[in-house]
């Protein structure tokens, strides 16, 4: 048996360059690869007809048919893999059961040369408990061309397993598969389960958890690996154990997950650990603790609990939420700032049950139920719901949901003209304010895209980038008013919108101070620095503690001086004419008796 081990590890080492990616074989022309390809079509065709025929006869029993490589060099025979389920096999014994199948599927291929080598699923089982993987190994180096998941399952956990050995061979004490795939009793969905229990008796560099979470990384890495060499598209579930945990789940444990791994897994890879124990296991001898069954069965009583916590939690928690957040939405889409959850109720109420006679008040009576019920779970009120409780609790929920809906997209409707029509005064707005400042000639709405291209765009003093967020702004405005607009495209009109108004209020604010700053006079008094604004009608004077104006008379001279502030400073440079101011000699004078006689000019 060790001899029939050393061959078959022997017999697997060619194999794993190729399953690495790697080409042991000479680059192949194309003429070559077409030919290979047609011969495999020609292959693939006549194992499909012959698994057609055997299927028909054996459906029942046959797990899985694939293509096996030829044994030499130009063999015009087709090797076949036939995988058998015999599990219930009760009349005749293995070697006729084999013979038999042998002898019928042999007829059925006679015609096309195929050769078919059965292979019963009891013998591929029991061979991975003798520590023979010649089957594992033959299995995944075969095609599949028809499978019920057991090939796939047994293709993808060799390679994966062989990955894994060859990176940490001296780590890895079992690689065991189990679950109902590898009993003949899967499905379509069923995941590929194995166990890998690591040796960690011997860690001494770093810590055992760090050791185990390394070689999860890594193996799982590997699992996507082996599934992208394989194709098989099924997924690998891997459970990692360590040595020492898992002698002491062993030990005490009356979990089933275990006993079923102990009792219905087939060692891939053993170094005499799994198998004693499995034997152990059969023998009577790896039995639950008292405490381990006394804990197990405690545990009914906390999964008991956690179902009428979660219970709770839905009917209350997340049903509440299912109401509030929605009503929620309905009241800021009618234009009301984030209401809090007690705010939410009267409102819905006051707003859309008796003012605008949108909802009806059971919905109302609803939503208020909900919220109380919320307060009475977080005062601990309530500890305990019934499943017909919840019941009617979901019913309630759902068909507020479903009218709170319809609710907010008659609301929405309504916004959505809302929100056109301020979209666009506010662009037409910030348009005709910037190009106020480069014409004085009237501005009408047929004629301010014109202007606006003329006097800014045209000019470069606007990007024609910005231009374009002003054009689509105007054709969502001409699609409202024709009642053919979307609201993505009132979305992206708001959108638009905000980047062309910001962009306007900076070219207006630049201006703005541009304008201050010519016509700003910098005096040095007694007291400190004054700024003087020069305006066409009068001037401020702007000092580090107060604002102040005064108006020109007729003869040059400052008006009364009287107190401002900075807001008007800035509406009477935004309005001021385009014209050259001037200080009079009067007007200086003005200023002297005001701030002091030694003034001084700050350039």
């Amino acid at each position: 048996m060790a001899k029939k081990a050393k061959e078959s590890k022997k017999a697997a080492q060619p194999a794993q360059p190729m399953q690495q990616g790697e080409a042991p074989f000479p680059e192949l022309t194309e003429e070559q690869k077409k030919e290979i390809e047609k011969k495999m079509k020609e292959v693939k065709a006549k194992v499909d007809k012959f698994a057609k025929a055997a299927k028909e006869k054996f459906e029942d029993y046959i797990l899985g048919i694939s293509i096996l490589p030829p044994e030499k060099k130009g063999q015009e025979e087709i090797n076949t893999l036939v995988l058998v389920d015999d599990s219930d096999s009760k009349r005749m014994t293995k070697n006729e059961l084999r013979d038999k199948l042998s002898a019928i599927l042999t007829e059925i291929g006679k015609k096309d040369k195929i050769v078919p080598n059965v292979l019963l699923s009891t013998e591929l089982w029991q061979s991975c408990f003798d520590s023979n993987y010649e089957h594992l190994q033959t299995i995944a180096i075969s095609q599949p061309v028809y499978d019920k998941g057991v090939l796939d399952a047994v293709r993808i956990s060799e390679v994966h397993k062989q990955m894994v050995l060859k990176k940490f061979d001296k780590y890895i004490v079992s690689y065991v598969a189990c679950g109902a795939l590898f009993r003949g009793e899967g499905n379509e969905k069923s995941d590929i389960d194995v166990f890998i229990i690591i040796d960690d008796t011997d860690v001494k560099k770093m810590t055992r958890t760090e050791l185990r979470d390394r070689l999860m990384s890594i193996i799982y890495q590997m699992a996507f690996e082996a599934s992208a060499i394989t194709g098989v598209k099924r997924q690998l579930h891997i459970q990692t154990y360590l040595l020492t945990d898992f002698w002491e789940i062993l030990k005490d444990s009356a979990s089933p997950v275990i006993f079923t791994f102990l009792r219905d897994g087939i060692p891939f890879f053993d170094r005499g650990i799994y198998m004693p124990w499995k034997h152990l296991l059969d023998m009577g001898r790896i039995k639950p603790s008292r405490e381990a069954i006394r804990k197990f069965n405690m545990s009914g009583d906390h999964f008991f609990d956690a179902a009428k916590r979660k219970l709770l939690q839905v009917g209350v928690e997340d049903a509440y939420y299912a109401v509030l957040n929605p009503s929620q939405a309905a009241l800021m889409m009618k234009g009301f700032n984030p209401p809090t959850h007690r705010e939410t109720g009267r409102l819905m109420r006051e707003v859309f049950v008796q003012k605008e006679k949108l909802l009806e008040p059971k919905y109302a009576d609803v939503l208020e139920e909900m919220i109380g019920l919320f307060k009475k779970w977080e005062y601990a009120e309530v500890s305990e719901l019934t499943g017909k409780q919840v019941d009617e609790i979901m019913k309630k929920c759902d068909q507020y949901r479903k009218r709170i809906t319809k609710l907010f997209k008659q609301i929405e409707t309504q916004a959505d003209k809302e929100t056109m029509l301020i979209i666009y005064d506010q662009t037409v707005a910030a348009a005709r304010e910037a190009l106020a400042i480069e014409s004085d000639k009237e501005i009408k709405d047929t004629t301010l895209m014109k202007m606006f291209k003329e006097n800014l765009v045209d000019s470069g003093k606007i990007p024609e980038a910005i231009y374009r967020k002003l054009e689509l702004v105007m054709k969502a405005k001409k699609n409202f008013d024709s009642n053919k607009i979307t609201q993505s495209e009132i979305d992206t009109a708001e959108r638009e919108s905000r980047l062309f108004i910001r962009t306007m209020l900076e070219y207006v604010q630049r201006h703005r101070l541009k304008e201050t700053e010519r016509k700003t006079v910098r005096l040095k008094h007694k007291e400190g620095i004054a700024e003087i604004i020069v305006l066409d009608k009068g001037l401020f004077i702007i000092t580090p503690d107060k604002v102040e104006k005064a108006a020109f008379k007729e003869d040059g001279s400052l008006g009364p001086i009287k107190e401002s502030s900075k807001k008007e400073v800035d509406e009477a440079v935004s309005e001021g004419k385009k014209v050259v101011a001037s200080l009079t000699s009067k007007a200086i004078e003005n200023l002297k008796k005001h701030l002091g006689s030694d003034l001084e000019l700050m350039v």
